[in-house]
């Protein structure tokens, strides 16, 4: 019984620690996301985690771009009228780290506080065709549309 037990034990930590090395993937090889992407939207998530005011930015010149060889996703523009400058180092799992995100001295709309307070709480991205979206943990997401 106890032999049995151990077994299955055994069988679960495996299973948790290959998951864990699914999480901490570093892979050299996978390649970032190309090209420049403008915003073009903002989410806000309501006190129940749930998308609560979504504001679009037709006019927004703020872009995202990302290294493939620092490894790093660069912001640089406006949102509305508010100057934005940032970088994030990517990790291969898409996780944003060592953000860093300053504004210009000039006091902006409402909706560039909201992209600021976004992309300093950015934790990880999501490319998919054409779209590339900063999740914010419990804060939100920016989506970001292929700039041609």
């Amino acid at each position: 019984m106890k032999i049995k037990f151990l077994v299955a034990f055994l069988a679960v930590a495996t299973a948790f620690t290959a998951c864990k090395k699914d999480n901490d993937d570093t892979t050299p090889g996978k390649k970032l996301p190309t090209g420049q992407y403008r915003l073009i939207e903002s989410v806000q998530y309501d006190s129940a985690g749930k998308d609560s005011a979504t504001v679009k930015f037709p006019l927004s010149s703020l872009s995202l771009s990302f290294d493939q060889n620092k490894k790093a996703a660069n912001i640089v523009g406006k949102p509305e009228s508010l100057n934005i400058v940032g970088s994030y180092n990517v990790k291969a799992n898409s996780a944003l780290t060592d953000k860093l995100i300053s504004t210009s001295k000039i006091i902006g709309t409402v909706n560039d506080g909201l992209v600021v307070t976004l992309l300093q709480n950015g934790t990880a991205y999501e490319a998919t065709s054409g779209t590339v979206t900063i999740k914010a943990k419990d804060k939100g997401y920016l989506v970001f549309s292929m700039q041609k």
